[in-house]
């Protein structure tokens, strides 16, 4: 390979990087981690139902578990 071959193939290779692209050691999945909970939180602050009707389905929850904690036997 010759001179002008290497700056031919220089000029078609040009976006080309032989180095691999940086590694940030997590911190980009890290932040869109925080940015989720964010607005988890930030969207159950906002649009909260304010109601005075107890939370039925933890209630039958444990309800179910403690039946099934003390349930006879046979029942089983």
């Amino acid at each position: 390979m010759n001179r002008r071959d290497q700056e031919l193939l220089d000029k078609q290779l040009w976006g080309m990087s032989p180095a691999p692209p940086p590694r940030y050691g997590g911190t980009l999945g890290l932040a869109i981690v925080v940015a989720f909970f964010g607005g988890l939180a930030v969207g159950g602050m906002l649009f909260a139902q304010k109601s005075n009707q107890p939370q039925t389905a933890t209630h039958d929850a444990m309800l179910t578990l403690s039946l099934m904690n003390s349930a006879p036997v046979d029942m089983r």
